[in-house]
């Protein structure tokens, strides 16, 4: 009677695996806990997840391209990450754009590049000087004379200035656009930092996405290590029981012991992984550490799906480093326009006016008024060949410039078709693995039906119920990948598709 008890509840416990599908600990999108004083003065405390809205207004972009005032910025370079419809994901983003000093800088940069075209604008307007004068100068009685005569002094004389609301005007006439120039170097410098504060914040949020996934994977990979220790632990259970009557041996117990201690032991490394991968996701939206948690969840279900077979180099050219390098190649072109133009004469139109009398009385009557206009032509005549070289050396920094970018578009080419190769084989790994891991399930199932009979041996059993482990395993792992080259994906087309 004992016997067949036994033999019933052991059939009931292998007969019937654990599912197929890993069971998420939370809901997919979970929330982040940050306590009050993890963030900088100002911010929020806890992290809201929002869901993504489709009519939300993008903020208009200013002249030159660059953004408006308020900071804001386009929001291209991290609208793929949406795609991932993991609210939390885009909380976290948020949070790092918002306080990171790196973006900090970036964005002082551009708004320093902004005051420095209006700078150079300023150059195109006549500069105008006022300063009142007021002097009293007294000559010596033995002040030189034209012929000398020791003998005769002259008489001291007092001479006194006194000059009104003197004006000096001077304007530039940019006949051979040296000033145009300098402002098109100007605001092409201000669109290069717009450039980089882009590149700034489509790294800043591609390292975000990415660590953030890598916990994801780490939670699934938890998910499926303590699915098979509840499995193990109800085992145990039984073949203590079994043992404890007889009908097992000892060996079948320190066997499933040995195996159920080793699952814990690599549970708790998952779990030392997670914190380290917790403490850089802190670190990346400049949090504090020890008030900074992320909630365990799923895989995101959707991952992004690029529709082209290759990317192609119009795509990538939206990348902002390498708009960037774009810029640089136009700068340097601009500035063999501004080193030809320094060879050319600078004529400058100069004026002065106002009131100049010896005494005060007089000043308001006309014969005081004084003026001078004039033309000052300024033309370089020789200074050692200096400007044919550096006209030479803007040449070959163009060329430079130019060879830089085409090395830089080469490797964005090698990045971007490296992930989506990666991205579509790695799918189809994903589907063959899940189909081995559903062999590997029956393969488990039948082991354990024929250890119930008495027709195998628990180490037939053990050595299934491995194989199951290490292909979920497996499984879970590559689902993790998927995500992280869909990261790297977006992040080498320049943030969306």
């Amino acid at each position: 009677m004992n016997k067949f008890f036994y033999n019933v509840v052991a059939l009931s416990v292998f007969a019937f695996p654990a599912q197929a599908q890993t069971t998420p600990l939370n809901a997919p999108g979970g929330g982040v806990t940050v306590q009050p004083s993890a963030g900088p003065t100002g911010t929020t405390g806890t992290v809201q997840p929002q869901a993504p809205s489709a009519n939300t207004a993008r903020p208009a972009p200013s002249s030159g391209g660059l953004p408006t005032g308020n900071g804001s910025a386009p929001a291209l370079t991290i609208s793929g990450f949406k795609r991932f419809s993991d609210p939390t994901l885009e909380s976290l983003i948020q949070l790092g754009l918002d306080n990171s000093p790196n973006i900090k800088l970036a964005l002082s940069r551009l708004e320093e590049a902004r005051i420095r075209v209006r700078v150079a604008e300023s150059f195109l307007s006549p500069s105008l000087r006022s300063s009142a004068l007021i002097t009293t100068q007294s000559l010596s009685e033995r002040r030189p004379l034209s012929v000398p005569n020791q003998a005769d002094l002259l008489p001291r004389f007092q001479l006194n200035t006194f000059q009104l609301l003197p004006i000096d005007a001077s304007y530039e006439l940019d006949l051979f656009k040296r000033i145009r120039s300098s402002i098109t170097i100007a605001d092409l410098q201000a669109q290069a930092s717009d450039a980089d504060y882009q590149s700034f914040r489509l790294t800043l949020a591609s390292d975000i996405a990415r660590t953030y996934l890598l916990i994801r994977g780490n939670d699934a990979e938890q998910a499926v290590f303590r699915r098979n220790i509840q499995s193990r632990d109800t085992t145990l259970s039984i073949l203590r029981e079994r043992f404890r009557v007889g009908l097992i041996n000892q060996i079948d117990v320190q066997r499933a012991e040995t195996d159920y201690a080793s699952l814990q032991v690599t549970l708790r490394g998952l779990q030392r992984a997670r914190t380290e991968l917790v403490n850089g996701l802190a670190q990346l939206c400049a949090q504090d550490p020890n008030q900074f948690s992320v909630p365990s969840g799923a895989l995101p279900s959707a991952v992004p799906n690029y529709p082209y077979a290759t990317v192609s180099v119009e795509q990538l050219q939206r990348r902002p480093d390498l708009l960037q390098f774009v810029l640089q190649n136009e700068i340097a072109a601009a500035q063999i326009t501004l080193q030809q133009a320094s060879t050319q004469p600078r004529v400058t139109l100069v004026g002065s006016g106002g009131v100049l009398s010896g005494r005060i009385g007089p000043w308001f009557t006309p014969s005081s008024a004084t003026y001078i206009v004039g033309v000052n032509a300024s033309v370089p005549l020789y200074e050692g060949h200096r400007a044919r070289q550096n006209i030479a050396l803007s040449k070959q920094q163009a060329q430079t410039s130019q060879q830089t970018y085409q090395q830089a578009l080469q490797v964005a080419q090698r990045d971007a078709e490296t992930a989506l190769d990666n991205l579509t084989l790695l799918r189809q790994q994903i589907e063959l693995q899940g189909q081995t891991l559903s062999l590997a399930r029956r393969t488990e199932q039948y082991n354990r039906e024929l250890y119930v009979r008495g027709l195998a041996t628990y180490l037939e059993v053990l050595d299934a119920q491995r194989t199951t482990l290490t292909t979920e395993q497996q499984l879970v792992q590559l689902r993790s990948q998927e995500a992280q080259y869909a990261v790297a994906l977006l992040r080498a087309i320049g943030g969306d598709f």
